[in-house]
């Protein structure tokens, strides 16, 4: 059964304490000595719905979503977890229940992480952010590759300061290659400190579960890094596209407000942005007035 607002009859989804229609909250105090049913939990709040599970009154703060409908918060929690297929790696096998994860993702995220077990190991969250990585540049750093290669080919061979051509031009792709190699590894560390920074800003925002469903949820959601496989997609949408999945993993994985996790996500990319864009401003401004001044 679908709980319905007090004031105007809209139903209302499981979690809300305010109406989405009138506004009105959902939370409305038992005048003293009334008949009216109370909430199990909270006493002091009238009852908005049933427990389908176990029949207890609940209020709107203590209504979660479960598989059949609106339960209480103590059936909520008693329910069983649901595995991600990326937890059923020993049965798919690797590449199969990361592909399913991915594509579970990006075609149907609520559905995915309905239900989901919000916790997993750090090293478990770790090989899927190293595997996005992987599937996010490595096509992309082919072509790279290539085009540098092909490029140094074509090109005429220049003064090199006594050094012979072919070697310069071969450490060149030398380097390339290295950095098509590193790349992942660096973008699976970063991610790591992200997820850290995130935490913190969840922290403050009221989360109390641990730095292992923060980096856990951090790392499902860089599933949009699977269209790596086309070049250049990745490295240039995937980012943005991650960052908006991120607000719906935090905010389902830990059951926190929208606001919460809107700034988990966002805030600290933001803020780096912002840092990093100042810095480049200042040093140009100081290579534009020296320059002036010379």
């Amino acid at each position: 059964m679908t709980p319905s607002c007090p004031s105007c009859q809209a139903p209302f989804t499981p979690g809300a304490e305010t109406c989405g229609r009138c506004g009105a909250s959902l939370l409305v105090a038992a005048a003293p000595g009334a008949v009216d049913p109370v909430c199990a939990v909270h006493p002091e709040w009238l009852s908005v719905a049933t427990c389908p599970r176990c029949g207890a009154f609940a209020c709107a703060r203590c209504l979660r979503r479960g598989h059949e409908g609106a339960v209480c918060a103590t059936c909520f929690e008693r329910e069983p977890l649901a595995p991600l297929p990326w937890d059923q790696r020993e049965e798919l096998g690797t590449l199969k229940a990361f592909w399913r994860t991915c594509f579970g993702m990006l075609m149907r995220p609520t559905e995915l992480l309905r239900g989901v077990n919000p916790d997993a190991p750090v090293g478990s969250s770790m090989l899927f952010v190293f595997l996005s990585a992987i599937a996010g540049f490595l096509t992309t750093g082919l072509v790279y590759t290539a085009v540098m290669g092909l490029i140094m080919g074509l090109a005429p061979e220049t003064d090199t300061n006594g050094a012979d051509p072919k070697t310069v031009k071969l450490w060149m792709m030398v380097g390339m290659a290295t950095w098509m190699v590193l790349m992942p590894v660096f973008s699976t560390g970063m991610t790591l400190v992200t997820a850290g920074l995130d935490h913190l800003i969840l922290r403050i925002g009221g989360v109390e579960r641990g730095f292992s469903v923060t980096m856990r949820a951090h790392a499902i959601s860089q599933a949009p890094y699977i269209v790596g496989v086309i070049p250049f997609i990745a490295v240039y949408a995937a980012p943005f596209w991650a960052m908006g999945l991120r607000v719906v993993t935090y905010r389902t994985l830990h059951r926190t407000s929208w606001g919460t996790a809107v700034a988990g996500a966002l805030l600290a990319p933001v803020l780096s942005c912002c840092l990093c864009g100042g810095v480049y401003g200042a040093i140009m401004f100081a290579a534009i007035k020296s320059s002036g001044q010379g």
